[in-house]
């Protein structure tokens, strides 16, 4: 409890400067020309492995009425494993550029294709793999009442460790907000993806054949569910905190900040 008393008291420092999905699944609706978020998050996980907690960070533009470049690094992650090394440093970046095809309509969903590469700027092996990813994706979203529902389905092209076999990743993700009251949302989502290992089987790491390189972690096939709750402190600028457990048994909790400015009225 102290733990998480900590991070939420972070974000709360952070509020003036930062921002964090409330979501993992992303959703079809385009920021304004020239509309700027950026900001960050606190994220902390627990299983019978051990723990890990993470810092990232988001920097999202509106190119134009119907393009948008979002850059996510990872300023910290600290992995803590029981039986296993442990290793402590920054994360991979990922850079997506959204463009929206069709916009909403009374019947039809919003439709947007995305384009996201991941490049490999962790330093340590149990963080990153140090290969470079590609992962094209389409994403539909529709708003039913006080609902907002998205779907994405993507497909990851990973680039593997030297020594390493690994899949490539069809992964899925559907979400929803609930707008319970002029400030308030309720958000829920369940999201995951095949295994680079190939079965079911779950995360795990991988010892590669080269010494020189260490141990790589690998995704495993993995099925999250997630809930929480949003508050709106000013129009555009969300605090919220969600949590999420998934097929591995592992809880994570995250408490962040989302803030949009800027852009054409």
């Amino acid at each position: 409890m102290k733990r998480l008393a900590f991070t939420f008291l972070i974000s709360i420092i952070c509020f003036l400067k930062v921002n964090a999905q409330a979501l993992e699944t992303e959703d079809s609706k385009p920021l304004l020309p020239g509309q700027l978020a950026i900001g960050t998050g606190i994220e902390f996980q627990t299983s019978n492995q051990g723990t890990e907690t993470a810092m990232p960070l988001a920097f999202e533009l509106g190119l134009t009425k119907k393009l948008t470049l979002l850059v996510e690094p990872v300023a910290f992650t600290n992995i803590h494993s029981k039986n296993g090394p442990s290793a402590t440093g920054i994360g991979d970046l990922e850079a997506t550029l959204f463009y929206q095809l069709y916009a909403e309509t009374k019947i039809l969903p919003s439709v947007s294709i995305a384009a996201e590469i991941k490049i490999p700027t962790a330093q340590n092996s149990l963080i990153g793999t140090g290969k470079t990813d590609y992962t094209p994706f389409i994403i539909l979203s529709k708003t039913t009442g006080k609902f907002y529902t998205s779907f994405n389905l993507s497909y990851t092209f990973l680039g593997a460790p030297q020594g390493v076999t690994a899949n490539n990743l069809l992964n899925y993700a559907l979400g929803t907000t609930f707008k319970l009251s002029e400030k308030s949302i309720l958000f829920a989502e369940i999201y995951g993806n095949t295994s680079s290992l190939g079965g079911d089987a779950p995360e795990s790491v991988v010892v590669t054949t080269n010494p020189n390189l260490g141990t790589q972690e690998l995704s495993g096939g993995e099925n999250i569910v997630a809930f929480g709750y949003g508050y709106h402190v000013k129009k555009n600028v969300l605090l919220s905190l969600g949590v999420s457990y998934d097929n591995n048994h592992a809880v994570l909790f995250r408490p962040g900040i989302e803030w949009v400015f800027g852009g054409e009225k």
